[in-house]
């Protein structure tokens, strides 16, 4: 993890300000009977260093730190020349691990580790000087010892908070948000404090052994709260940024499978996917009776995979390598994304085939009100699809083709004005229930165009006509021819109009097509 923080906001003249602060502060260096000086040092510098280096932050930015509870201990129970020097080092070499462990550069190391260590000592003697005039009374009790602790704390935080607000900030902007801050700060240090009580008590007393065991008893329980603490909010820290970046990835996820059109392409994404993701030696995904398996001829006999199948039935599996990282909780909400759109793709299926049938039953009682077009529409929808197999078009081109050569009677019906051809067939969704695709509607609207420009409504020639016009154009009539011709006559009426009123290239097509093929055979799939 990156620190967010670039710029300590230390400069030569804040650092200058804050070190003449320090050495215009008054301090007077106390020690107690009771206090084994160097045993002192040796705690606190461990509490220091350790509280300071693995402090954690909240999600919402604020440092969680027990640190301040060793500044307000010093504060009240007094200290020397050496055990100050020892704070100064202790906080500089903590602040020093934390900000490399958080990845923060070497110059901003230093920086933040330095301003850190000068504002901590300024706060430190001002804490000292409030609390010395009162020290005599303090130790009187322990409820005054525990009150001074704890306000001790609360002073030495607010401290901390005001010398690095002004040094980042040079002004009022942001007040509110650093008060808050502070509030914050403090709850944890102004309560745990209270472990080192029974040390503070002791200070007083002459040569007391109880007191060592006291402050080694009350480092070592901020030390193991400090551990709880800094894992537990790493933890939520983590789990927090696990959360966006599965939400973001879901997304993409679900943006690209909502623009699917068949099942395969869906089980082809999950594949590929979690075979990118989860670095296994092979991923399988199985719908009804879809499977797909990457990388193709991997064998699966080899090793039993880790299985996951969803609600509707789409199973996972993966063959782990070594490096493979599976997360249960991406693994199954993955699936039922794509259970969702492979649930929807089968129902749009469902539907276009539903309206398939609709159509072809309209389209059958348009042919019918002619007795000599009975299925004339379905042989043009045959002819026109194989024509279109041949250029080489692909699947939902002939499906547009198709859907245009069942309609394409409707081109005569309204020929007789330009509006009703758009109020039939109009892109607005409100006026319609029934929306065409815009290459069908096309299509059958210059149905009537000739090859040379002589035909209508717009007088299109050559390839400016639509595709699918063309091919329509020949297919209809081929169809209309055969209802009274051979095979070959018709052929042979389509390659004398050819260049005039049809695409000679497609004439050829269908030529080749009707050669290709077994006479008997043709005939038998056109009609």
């Amino acid at each position: 993890m990156t620190s967010n923080d670039t710029s300590s906001g230390l400069t030569l003249f804040t650092g200058a300000a804050v070190l003449l602060l320090i050495m215009w502060v008054p301090v007077y260096y106390v020690l107690h009977p009771g206090v084994n000086e160097y045993f002192m040092l040796s705690c606190i510098w461990i509490g220091i260093i350790y509280t300071t280096g693995i402090q954690s932050q909240k999600t919402t930015g604020y440092p969680v730190t027990l640190f301040p509870v060793f500044q307000g201990y010093i504060a009240v129970t007094g200290y020397t020349v050496l055990q100050e020097t020892g704070f100064v080092i202790s906080v500089f070499m903590g602040m020093l691990i934390h900000t490399v462990r958080i990845g923060e550069t070497s110059r901003n190391c230093f920086l933040h580790s330095l301003k850190t260590t000068l504002i901590c000592l300024l706060s430190l003697r001002i804490t000292t000087l409030i609390f010395y005039q009162f020290r005599d009374r303090i130790f009187e009790n322990e409820y005054l010892t525990a009150a001074a602790l704890s306000g001790a704390v609360l002073i030495a935080v607010f401290l901390n908070q005001l010398f690095r607000f002004l040094i980042e900030t040079f002004g009022l902007k942001g007040l509110k948000q650093a008060f808050i801050k502070y509030v914050k700060s403090v709850i944890y240090p102004g309560f745990f404090v209270l472990f080192l009580l029974p040390a503070a008590l002791q200070t007083e007393e002459l040569y007391s052994n109880v007191w060592e065991w006291n402050l080694i008893a009350g480092v070592v329980t901020i030390l193991v709260i400090q551990t709880g603490l800094s894992i537990l909010l790493d933890k939520a820290r983590f789990s927090q940024s696990r959360t966006r970046f599965l939400e973001k990835e879901l997304g993409k996820h679900s943006e690209i499978l909502t623009s699917l059109d068949t099942p395969i392409e869906a089980l082809r994404i999950l594949a590929n996917f979690w075979y990118q993701a989860s670095e296994p030696e092979a991923v399988r995904v199985t719908w009804n009776n879809i499977s797909l398996i990457y990388p193709t001829g991997f064998e699966t006999t080899r090793t039993a995979p880790l299985s996951r199948k969803g609600k509707e039935g789409l199973i996972l599996e993966v063959w782990p390598s070594p490096k493979t990282s599976l997360d249960k909780e991406r693994i199954e909400i993955f699936i039922l994304q794509t259970e969702t759109v492979l649930k929807n793709l089968e129902l749009r299926d469902s539907v276009f085939k539903s309206g398939w049938k609709c159509l072809e039953a309209m389209v059958y009682s348009l042919d019918m009100s002619d007795s000599r077009q009975t299925g004339y529409s379905k042989i043009v929808a045959n002819i026109a699809k194989e024509i279109g197999r041949e250029m080489g078009m692909p699947s939902n081109i002939l499906e547009d083709i198709e859907m245009a050569a069942m309609l394409h009677l409707t081109a005569a019906i309204l020929e007789k004005a330009e509006e009703d051809w758009h109020e039939a067939f109009s892109s607005d969704p409100v006026r319609i229930q029934f929306q065409l695709p815009p290459e069908v509607v096309e299509g059958i609207r210059h149905l009537t165009e000739n090859y040379d420009g002589s035909g209508k409504p717009d007088n299109l020639r050559g390839k400016s006509i639509p595709a699918i016009s063309r091919i329509l154009s020949v297919s209809s009539n081929f169809a209309a021819n055969l209802s009274n011709q051979s095979l070959d006559n018709a052929i042979l009426e389509l390659k004398r109009r050819a260049g005039l009123i049809y695409d000679p290239d497609i004439v050829e097509i269908l030529e080749n097509i009707s050669v290709q093929k077994d006479r008997t055979a043709f005939s038998n799939y056109i009609t």
